[in-house]
């Protein structure tokens, strides 16, 4: 079980509608050390109705290496509306947030 998941790579992206985000990429640890083997599940929270989601729906779940990483390996598509967009990554009871925007417009 994980104490703690760190974001590593992936947070603050924008992309323009239709766009693929980078993949999102964490860190789970426990006792202050990399927690391997555990399944990650990452949610989209799309409070602004941009229509951003993940190839094939979410959630999305991966299992940590054994230095503790878990990374996206499936598509996460900007919708057609500008907004932000939130990715929620869980392992048990432990969540950490990405926030991600679609620009509209080219802004």
């Amino acid at each position: 079980m994980a104490d703690v998941l760190r974001v590593l790579t992936g947070d603050g992206q924008k992309v323009e509608p239709g766009e693929e985000f980078g993949s999102l990429t964490l860190r789970a640890e426990s006792d202050g050390g990399p927690a391997g083997g555990l399944v990650v599940s990452f949610f989209v929270d799309d409070p602004s109705g941009t229509g951003t989601g993940f190839h094939g729906g979410s959630p999305v779940m991966v299992t940590t290496d054994v230095h503790g990483a878990a990374t996206t390996d499936v598509p996460l598509v900007a919708g057609d509306s500008g907004g932000t967009v939130r990715v929620l990554a869980t392992a048990g009871t432990v969540t950490v947030e990405y926030t991600l925007e679609v620009v509209a417009g080219g802004s």
